[in-house]
């Protein structure tokens, strides 16, 4: 099998056409609430009409850890029985605070700034390359114009790949 016939398909005939997007000036608890509502793991973010990066479910999740969880107790049977009570009253009233801080803080200081995007135009083989080279995980696909139309993903990237062969 030719090259050139490995490449039949170009990225945008399996881009994933779906973008949601927000503006970087949102709360991490309003992106929370918006990728479980429309059921998506990533967020295109945007700033004054321009992409200003990704906001994933991984990234969204290790911002609220850096945040809050990394103050949750460890171990609970680290201290001494007679005074946990009071070491778990003052960690609860500590991770409540940095929740509610976690909930205000704004899109742009959690979202991953590390984008590319590939024209629809582009090849499969293309994007693997792409992918490969900046190691990131999904594409920001582009119109002729410019305009993000999608998102491609390593794995539907390479299943469909595979399926060509």
């Amino acid at each position: 099998m030719a090259m050139n016939e490995l490449t039949r398909k170009s990225v945008g005939d399996i881009t994933t056409r779906s973008v949601i997007t927000m503006d970087a000036g949102e709360t991490m608890e309003e992106a929370g609430k918006l990728m479980e509502e429309k059921q998506v793991t990533m967020l295109v973010i945007t700033e004054k009409g321009q992409i200003a990066g990704l906001l994933t479910a991984g990234d969204w999740f290790n911002s609220f850890y850096l945040h809050v969880g990394s103050h949750l107790p460890r171990d609970k049977f680290r201290t001494e029985r007679a005074h946990q009570g009071d070491l778990q009253r003052e960690k609860s009233e500590i991770v409540k605070k940095r929740a509610e801080e976690f909930k205000q803080m704004k899109v742009r200081e959690g979202m991953n700034r590390h984008f590319r995007t590939i024209p629809e135009s582009a090849s499969l083989i293309e994007a693997v390359h792409e992918m490969k080279a900046t190691e990131l995980r999904r594409l920001l696909v582009t119109d002729d114009k410019g305009k993000v139309i999608g998102v491609l993903g390593r794995t539907k990237t390479i299943t469909t790949l595979l399926g060509e062969l």
